[in-house]
């Protein structure tokens, strides 16, 4: 078997993996990146609307555990990761969400601080290019790669101007869709098409991380599976074993290991390599979103706005009530709701096409969207377990149970539409509508940060267990509140990189 020989290996190529190597390659160390993906630019991606290559490495390897309910997980192999399809939010942790055991008595606390994580959180809303993020108040810079920095915020829209007065705390939503021309990104065009995005503003790897992608020091291995860590006597990991797609067998040597993949992927390689603690693959966790339409008797002014979201009430993220029910954050949905099914139920009814237009036209124009995210409490039945089935490498698939939510996130949900519609109130609510909304791109939790028995890995996202190894990403995460998790992935693989530069050397 051929042996590649690095500083520093890392399984994954999205922001956490980038992140994560830049420090070490500032350094001069050489950083091995294994990515069963590969790179499709961006204009490929527009060509046929897929973020993934058409190699074998790039396909879906998980299956639905026997016995429970389907779940849409979404998720990137390719070089950017599930960042490619990120839509932007790029929100902070508050500081009780670090503590949710000593603030409230339930879940887990992280072992570290918002205090801790602020400074990276910064160099990673100024590496990411967002914008309205706190950082582009202090003008904090990035750590050193050369492009984006962090933005003035977009304007609020005319509906988010409708609610703002009502839904206080409101402020303009920070998002990694520049609001002015920064480097090799033009600002967001406001064509609400974000996922892939026409002009390529909005953040992803390739526009954004390109100094890391480039960098002389790294060494990008595509479609090349990491199929099992190789454990040396002593305990350590001795090699990352690989296969590519035509069958060949490499194996990548470090002095420190990185799985960078996502929350699905990286308990999936720890239990082939028969790293089977107690905690590897529970925890399985993910952001529903909930769809909120609330129709008033007046017209408000959809369709209008900078960005496909710009504002953000936080007027129920926090309180003492998140002992018993989750905490919610909502943003107003700029371009309005959608109308295909009012027409559609129209023409089905035989109305005349003009009435059922205007009728159309006149629901949208009084209806705002609300897109909310809401929290649950980890559970231990939600995971990820090896399956007799295999792939088409001969591994075997990821196996994902993903029971129904806890009533902490139900109740959470519920009493969050009903404060919203009160405190709309004066606005003349006539009806509130709500829906299941996008789901299965936030995959966290199965690698937590905890002790021995209940954690993977520790406060530094270091293996408990294995000296020389460390488990990145959201799947570190030991709760994950109602926020978007990329900005905090982000600034956990910052803080990462500086340790692995320093170890590495």
């Amino acid at each position: 078997m051929k042996t590649l020989e690095a500083d520093v290996v890392v399984v994954g190529s999205g922001v956490c993996g980038l992140l994560a190597s830049w420090e070490s390659l500032q350094r001069g160390l050489r950083v091995v990146m294994l990515e069963r993906g590969a790179l499709k630019t961006h204009a490929e991606q527009l060509a046929d609307g897929r973020w993934e290559a058409e190699i074998p490495g790039a396909e879906p390897n998980n299956e639905t555990a026997p016995d429970t309910p389907p779940y849409p997980w979404s998720y990137v192999y390719g070089v950017g990761g599930s960042a490619l399809h990120w839509d932007g939010a790029a929100l902070r942790f508050a500081a009780a969400d670090f503590k949710m055991r000593s603030s409230f008595g339930v879940m887990e606390d992280w072992p570290l601080s918002l205090a801790e994580l602020q400074p990276f959180y910064a160099q990673a809303e100024a590496a990411l290019g967002v914008a309205g993020a706190p950082s582009a108040e202090t003008g904090q810079s990035g750590p050193g790669i050369p492009g984006a920095r962090a933005l003035p915020p977009h304007p609020l829209s005319p509906i988010d101007k409708a609610v703002a007065p009502h839904l206080q705390p409101f402020a303009p939503l920070p998002q990694a869709r520049p609001s002015r021309p920064i480097q090799g990104r033009p600002a967001c065009c406001g064509s609400a098409t974000c996922e892939l995005c026409p002009i390529d503003a909005r953040f992803s790897p390739l526009n954004g991380l390109s100094a890391v992608l480039d960098h002389p020091g790294l060494e990008l291995r595509e479609g090349t599976v990491a199929a099992r860590l190789r454990l040396g006597p002593a305990g350590a990991v001795d090699g990352v074993e690989t296969i590519a797609p035509g069958g060949e067998r490499l194996l990548a040597r470090g002095k420190r290991y990185v799985l960078a993949a996502n929350g699905i992927e990286n308990p999936g390689l720890l239990l082939r390599s028969g790293l089977d603690g107690p905690a590897v693959g529970r925890y399985l966790f993910d952001h529903g979103h909930t769809t909120v339409n609330v129709t008033l008797r007046s017209e408000v002014e959809p369709g209008v706005g900078n960005s496909l979201a710009t504002g953000l009430t936080e007027a129920f993220r926090e309180g003492s009530f998140r002992a018993e029910r989750s905490a919610a954050i909502l943003s107003p949905f700029n371009p309005g709701m959608p109308i295909a099914h009012l027409l559609l139920d129209g023409i089905a009814d035989r109305e005349d096409g003009q009435a059922v237009r205007a009728a159309a036209l006149s629901h949208w124009r009084r209806t705002i969207p609300f897109d909310m995210l809401t929290e649950d409490v980890p559970r231990p039945e939600r995971r990820v377990t090896l399956s007799p089935n295999r792939d088409s490498f001969g591994l075997p698939l990821n196996r994902t149970a993903y029971p129904p939510p806890s009533t902490y996130e139900t109740a959470g949900v519920d009493a969050a539409v009903a404060a919203l519609r009160e405190r709309l109130a004066p606005l003349g609510v006539e009806a509130t509508e709500v829906a299941p909304g996008p789901r299965g791109g936030h995959l966290m939790g199965t690698c937590r940060m905890g002790p021995p028995g209940k954690g993977v890995v520790d406060a530094e996202m270091r293996h408990l267990e294995v000296e020389n190894l460390f488990v990145a990403g959201s799947s570190a995460f030991p709760t994950y509140a109602p926020v978007h998790p990329t900005l905090t992935i982000a600034a956990l693989a910052l803080r990462l990189g500086q340790l692995l530069a320093g170890e590495a050397a």
